[in-house]
């Protein structure tokens, strides 16, 4: 699962990169890593030309107190987006958005039976500047929320995710503009989610370890450098 991004690039890049108006962004920080269990603020696309920053972790909105909602929303699962039993459909349905990142992290496990020893990689475009991540949200008590959307993983994916085999809903071109059109149906959503980007405009490498700890602070520019490469201090 998705649970870790980066997002290297300051404002002014974002800027120039979308040709969006920057003043919704002004409290955009960039973070070599920014983990979802501490609900960081990360832009996202509602439309074409809207750019704004939206808290990952949805929450639904008929939850009165977030502290005691225990799910974790982090993610939502693509399979499960229209399955009435679950909460993700109306947001399928009707809210859709794009994650803008430079990179994300995937743990690694050499031995699947052995679940305390892992390695950290790093996922990034090999061409562009930053992933466009599926997601829906949802407006909570006036803040609009978000979980990104998996599929099942890419070959070169699922080789390193091999627990789980998932990944992100990464979209480009077309797939990432429909993606955001109003009035789908569930069917022409359904077939979003299975858009595969391909595996050979990614770059994947293996970086420091402790990426899924919470006892590292791994928000440190070398934890996008190659493992093995000499640690930098952060600018």
């Amino acid at each position: 699962m998705c649970y870790h991004v980066s997002n290297e690039s300051d404002v002014e890049t974002l800027k120039a990169e979308f040709k969006l108006p920057v003043d919704k962004l002004e409290q955009f920080k960039k973070r070599y890593d920014f983990n979802g269990f501490e609900k960081p603020f990360l832009p996202v696309m509602t439309s074409p030309r809207s750019l704004d920053l939206f808290r990952w972790r949805l929450v639904p909105t008929n939850v009165t107190d977030e502290k005691a909602f225990r799910f974790n929303t982090l993610n939502a699962t693509n399979h499960d987006l229209f399955n009435r039993d679950k909460m993700w459909w109306k947001y399928a349905k009707h809210n859709r958005c794009l994650v803008l990142c430079t990179g994300f992290f995937e743990p690694h496990y050499p031995d699947l039976n052995n679940k305390k020893s892992y390695e950290s990689w790093y996922i990034k475009p090999a061409e562009k500047k930053f992933f466009a991540m599926g997601a829906i949200y949802s407006t909570w008590k006036g803040m609009n929320t978000f979980a990104i959307v998996t599929q099942d993983a890419s070959p070169m994916l699922g080789a390193i995710h091999n627990d789980g085999k998932r990944q992100p809903l990464i979209l480009k071109g077309d797939a990432a503009l429909s993606w955001m059109i109003p009035g789908l149906t569930e069917n022409e959503i359904m077939d979003l989610t299975y858009f595969q980007y391909p595996d050979d405009k990614l770059s994947a490498y293996r970086v420091i370890d402790g990426v899924y700890s919470n006892q590292i602070d791994t928000n440190l520019p070398q934890v996008l450098d190659p493992y093995g490469l000499p640690l930098r201090k952060a600018a």
